[in-house]
Parts: C-alpha cells; sequence; structure tokens
C-alpha cells in the first residue's frame, strides 16, 4: 500500500479567539502608547529577567501574525474598534481577553486569536498549512487493512480523508472526501488515520488545530 501525505491546501488558514472578564457592561476599546490607530497586540516571548528583577505582569497578548500600533497614552485592554472609552469591562466571556469566548483573544471563539475558530489567528474554523502556519509531521502511521470483500471484488483505489490534527498531535475529526468503498475501505482507512500521531502543526511556534488532506491507496499487489 502506498501513503500519500497532502499538508498544503490553497484556502486561507482559519482559527480564532475570545475572552473576557465576566462583566456584562460595555466593552472597553483598546488603547495604548503612540500616535498610530490601534490594531492588536501580539504575543511576544517574555526575555527572562533576573530573578532578584520585578516587573509587571504583561497584558495578554493575541496570537496573529501582526504588528501592535497603538494611540492612546497608556495600554487598556479592549476591542480594536468599537467599545467604549469608559469603565473596566472586557465582555461576559472568561480568560482575560475581550468579547463572550474563553481565552486571551477577542471574540466568541476559544483561544489566543480573534473571532469565532479556535487556536489563533483570525476568522473561524481550524487552521490550514500555508503562511506561518506550518503543517503537522507524520510520526508514527498505522496501515489500514483490505477487507475480505475487498478483496474478493478485486477493490482498488484511494481513499480521500480530511483530518483536523489537533494541537497535542492526535488526529480530530475525519471527513471522508473521496469515498472507495463504503462501509469497507472507507472505514478501514478512518480506522487507521485515528491511529496516526503528528508532531501538530504550529503558528509562530504554538500548537495549533491543522485541517490536512490524508490519500490512502490501496493496491492489491
Amino acid at each position: 500500500m502506498r501513503f500519500v501525505f497532502v499538508a498544503r491546501d490553497p484556502r486561507p488558514s482559519g482559527g480564532g479567539g475570545g475572552g473576557g472578564n465576566r462583566q456584562t457592561g460595555p466593552i472597553r476599546h483598546a488603547e495604548g502608547i503612540g500616535r498610530d490607530a490601534m490594531t492588536l497586540r501580539i504575543a511576544k516571548p517574555s526575555p527572562i529577567a533576573p530573578r532578584e528583577s520585578i516587573t509587571a505582569a504583561p497584558l495578554p497578548g493575541v496570537l496573529l501574525d501582526a504588528r501592535p500600533l497603538a494611540s492612546g497614552m497608556r495600554d487598556v485592554q479592549g476591542l480594536p474598534e468599537d467599545g467604549v472609552s469608559f469603565g473596566t469591562s472586557l465582555g461576559p466571556g472568561s480568560g482575560g481577553g475581550v468579547g463572550d469566548g474563553a481565552g486571551t483573544g477577542i471574540g466568541s471563539g476559544v483561544g489566543p486569536g480573534v473571532g469565532q475558530g479556535a487556536g489563533g489567528g483570525i476568522g473561524g474554523g481550524v487552521y490550514r498549512p500555508g503562511g506561518n502556519v506550518t503543517p503537522p509531521r507524520l510520526i508514527t502511521q498505522v496501515k489500514p487493512k483490505y477487507t475480505d470483500a475487498a478483496l474478493a471484488q478485486k477493490i482498488q483505489g484511494t481513499v480521500v480523508l480530511q483530518v483536523v490534527v489537533k494541537s497535542d498531535g492526535r488526529p480530530g475529526t475525519i471527513v471522508v472526501v473521496r469515498s472507495l468503498d463504503p462501509g469497507g475501505l472507507d472505514e478501514s482507512a478512518v480506522a487507521a488515520a485515528r491511529e496516526w500521531r503528528f508532531e501538530p502543526g504550529r503558528l509562530a511556534g504554538t500548537p495549533v488545530d491543522v485541517l490536512v488532506t490524508l490519500m490512502l491507496d490501496f493496491r492489491i499487489q
């Protein structure tokens, strides 16, 4: 049997995130020191400081490929657009971000991104390889088994799967996008793919959920 691991996808990456401080009042507008219009505070690695030094805890960053710009006189977390200029509400969500989601991001999603998705970035759904999103790397694969019925009928061809490789390197949602033998080789391909293990895809060094395409070929030798 021959396996082809397709990592690249021409469609744009997904992602997203959300958060809040469990307050129901109007959400603040973000401000920062500088002259430019505020965009988003991006996540940056923290420098290693001497043990004896004491520094203020940094505001949570949003995991995006962006540059932070600011126009205010002080750092105030909030919405990059709209929002009010008073109060302390960051929305009814949780995790220290902004909105009604969970995490350090902005919106209704989960994680450090912006929007309805998860794991960082902007948009909805999971990431796709490309740009600053690195594809998962296959570590362990399990070969699918030919069924007796498929052998008897000499069925050959390719089962194409779309697989969400989660941030822990395990397959999540698996969808058959091109069937070969419904109820037979299709199920065998899905069962085998669930046992595969990956080095997860990453955005800015952080593991994220990434959608990839797997092509499993069945050939009778």
